[in-house]
């Protein structure tokens, strides 16, 4: 569903490369953690192996700084809301909030 709603993302992307480059990007750059703002870029280019997806993590003051949402680079496989994903930890195993200047 998320990725239906981000769509318009990848959609406008590749409009905008045709008519200003006559194709399509070389390489397509997006911050991942939540995932709708890779999403919505990545899908519209996925089956088109000749563009690079790269995907970015929010290294906040520096992964070794504790202050970071790099849940990719430094995070643990875990269980949150009943879904095994990469998570920030403790020593316990609970859940640590992520650094991060977003809004919310």
């Amino acid at each position: 569903m998320v990725r239906h709603f981000q769509s318009v993302i990848g959609k406008e992307t590749r409009r905008q490369a045709l008519e200003r480059w006559g194709g399509k990007p070389d390489a397509l750059v997006a911050c991942v953690g939540s995932g709708s703002n890779a999403l919505g870029l990545f899908h519209e280019f996925i089956a088109h192996h000749d563009v690079r997806l790269v995907g970015v993590e929010a290294a906040g003051f520096g992964l070794e700084s504790g202050r970071h949402a790099s849940t990719l680079c430094k995070g643990e496989v875990g269980v949150y809301h009943g879904a095994m994903s990469y998570l920030l930890q403790d020593e316990d195993g609970q859940v640590v909030v992520p650094h991060s200047v977003a809004v919310g």
